[in-house]
């Protein structure tokens, strides 16, 4: 009974080292969060801006300040943006560094849900090796941002391992819980649901086909039977207090009513060196290792975490099938089994070294695993360490334009309209990544159309039509001229992600005149940037 005891109070204290990863993702999130005075990425400035909107209009599926005076479909799903209003408001904190302050946590808090599920699969040296795989990965980078599917991603390793506890001990309840965390990640982050859902159906089909356990019908209903009575419920609500959105949702479709799409419009696909540059050495090598020994030994956890990888490979290049897909966004989903087991062939190789007579020595063991969790480390702090972690572009047919972090151009700009805009008027801008940030951080209202109110003599443009549109503010990029000047001056939309971005042909500077229209008055300028306003 004591030699019992005593090896539980052993193994609740081994479980502790999955700890240990947590603190070096902890480590590693706030290199770059202590470096930079705003959150990392361009889409938090987006996300800040609509957790602004919940805190100042409660729930909504429309935007009134973007794509004013009609406003836009928020088109995302609002869990996350509840959070970062909620601590804002809460403890009286600016959104920004609310968002800023949540990088380590939810860095710190994906690592210790997917060690933890290691630990669970395989034991306590798994775990803390599949921590540290995850922060050798160059996708690091992304573990480190703030943003709805990293809160998502902490929630997906602990649903698949419920989902598979239940099968493995017939216990629906368990089910029943994991498809709680289901609906969590529902609510937070699109992609991060089709992956989990993806995955589901795989484990269901495995066990159909394999294990011919057609009890398993079950679990998957308890999964996601949550689901459907949060969907039935929500239905009736609609149906008593809005049900001309209800109505809209049947005839016009969910995209159309909430913004919310479901399909992709474009296909990014990644190249094999790409693809495997991003996973890792350290990754490639210990995770095809314990697939490996998991096809050999194929238990149940063994082949579900087999499942769970081909399930995401195949979805990663899903545009063999005609499917639109962007390669790189799968790849944090992959990282996750993969890590798993590549966590166990750590493990493996950590026992087989044990019962080595050549290398059973325990300072061996050791220095094998110091090696490893080292590299991992050093690896994760070198990727944050590069800038490209903390500084994000767009690229266009011309040139590659800085987004994020704001430049002080940028800061100085919005900080003008802070002090000096008129928030019932709507400003248009020739970059809207900028104009974007000053949105979130002045709540001036920004309408689209800047090709049609910021040239000189645009076809039956009158300051009746300008004050129709509430147009107050004309906002010009001085740096977005076309390398080669012409000797007439226009204006023309060049696509890139997320915002086209309008460059002229002539040098803005220089050839203002030539370009402002008679009825907009230059009220500021800086390195830049110039602002002209429209009295009516």
């Amino acid at each position: 009974m004591n030699f019992i005891t005593k090896n539980k109070i052993t193994k609740n204290k081994k479980c502790y080292l999955i700890l240990l990863p947590v603190l070096a993702a902890l480590i590693i999130a706030l290199i770059p969060t202590l470096k930079q005075q705003w959150p990392l990425g361009w889409d938090i400035i987006y996300h800040v801006h609509y957790a602004q909107i919940y805190a100042q209009y409660g729930f909504t599926l429309t935007d009134p300040l973007l794509n004013s005076p009609y406003g836009q479909k928020i088109g995302y799903m609002p869990l996350f943006h509840f959070l970062i209003a909620a601590i804002g408001t809460v403890f009286g904190v600016d959104f920004m560094q609310v968002a800023r302050f949540l990088q380590p946590v939810l860095a710190a808090s994906i690592i210790l849900s997917v060690s933890y599920v290691a630990y669970r699969f395989y034991g306590e040296i798994a775990g803390v090796g599949a921590g540290f795989l995850m922060l050798s990965s160059y996708l690091v980078s992304r573990i480190v941002l703030s943003l709805p599917e990293n809160l998502a991603l902490i929630f997906i390793p602990l649903a698949v391992y419920l989902y598979y506890s239940s099968i493995k001990n017939k216990n629906y309840r368990t089910a029943f819980l994991g498809g709680l965390l289901f609906i969590i990640v529902l609510f937070t982050h699109n992609a991060a649901t089709l992956c989990l859902s993806l995955t589901i159906i795989s484990i269901t089909v495995l066990e159909l086909v394999v294990f011919r356990d057609f009890g398993v019908v079950k679990n998957f209903i308890f999964f996601f039977l949550s689901l459907i009575l949060i969907a039935v419920a929500g239905i009736v609500a609609l149906q008593i207090w809005a049900p001309q959105t209800l109505q809209n949702v049947i005839q016009q479709g969910i995209t159309a009513t909430t913004g919310i799409s479901t399909s992709l419009p474009s296909n990014r696909p990644l190249g094999l060196l790409s693809f495997l540059g991003n996973l890792g050495v350290l990754v490639l090598i210990f995770s095809i290792t314990g697939s490996v020994l998991a096809v050999i030994k194929h238990r149940r956890k063994d082949l579900i975490l087999i499942v769970w990888i081909l399930a995401m490979l195949l979805l990663s290049n899903a545009y063999w099938f005609g499917i639109n897909v962007i390669s790189y966004r799968v790849l944090i989903y992959l990282l996750i089994p993969l890590s798993i087991v590549g966590g166990y062939a750590i493990s493996y190789a950590y026992q087989w070294m044990k019962t080595s007579d050549k290398f059973s020595s325990k300072k061996l063991r050791i220095g094998f695993l110091v090696v490893i969790l080292g590299l991992s480390f050093v690896s994760g702090v070198m990727t944050v360490e590069n800038p490209k972690v903390s500084n994000f572009y767009v690229k266009n047919e011309f040139e590659t334009v800085q987004i994020a972090p704001p430049s002080t151009s940028e800061i100085e700009l919005a900080e003008w309209f802070q002090e000096n805009g008129n928030e019932s008027r709507s400003f248009v801008i020739s970059n809207q990544f900028t104009g974007m940030f000053i949105v979130t951080r002045a709540g001036m209202p920004m309408n689209y159309g800047f090709e049609f109110y910021s040239i000189k003599n645009y076809p039956n443009m009158t300051i009746s039509k300008l004050k129709e549109d509430n147009i107050g503010y004309l906002v010009y990029d001085k740096r977005l001229v076309f390398p080669s000047e012409d000797n007439y001056t226009y204006i023309r939309s060049i696509q890139s992600e997320f915002f086209p971005l309008y460059y002229f042909s002539q040098n803005i500077t220089t050839h203002f005149d030539e370009i402002k229209p008679d009825y907009a008055t230059k009220v500021y300028e800086n390195q830049d940037y110039i602002v002209c306003k429209i009295d009516y």
